[in-house]
């Protein structure tokens, strides 16, 4: 069955074979970044240089292109990024949302802890802090 699929691909030029030796990695994201796709992997690319394309973008696109997957007694599971970045991040109103650890990393287990600014007439208390989704 996997044989057929492959050569069902491979008839509709719907693959390409890397050289030998090349960084396979450059050319998924090339294709990725051309065709504005996202990409199936559980490859973290934590052992690439792309701090070439600077500090903060490469991480950044990889959580909004990167779909991960598993598998279950009922075939593939795929987690598609998240709707929002996962970054801590601050609203408007001053509202903090901090992303906390699941197990998986999927978003339909994420949750958050939402700290807001307390009241000017709370004197003493900078801060509250709730735990649950934002």
């Amino acid at each position: 069955m996997n044989r057929a699929l492959i050569d069902r691909w491979n008839n509709a030029d719907a693959l390409y074979a890397t050289p030998t030796g090349s960084n396979d990695d450059w050319y998924w994201l090339y294709v990725a970044i051309k065709f504005k796709c996202l990409i199936v992997t559980n490859d973290e690319m934590r052992d690439h240089l792309f701090q070439l394309l600077g500090n903060d973008f490469f991480p950044k696109w990889k959580e909004r292109h990167q779909v991960h997957f598993s598998f279950t007694d009922t075939g593939p599971e795929f987690h598609m990024p998240p709707p929002c970045s996962v970054v801590i991040q601050e609203s408007e109103e001053g509202h903090w949302h901090i992303p906390i650890e699941s197990e998986h990393n999927y978003e339909s287990e994420r949750r958050w802890l939402c700290v807001t600014r307390g009241k000017a007439a709370m004197i003493g208390q900078d801060f509250s802090a709730s735990e649950g989704k934002c």
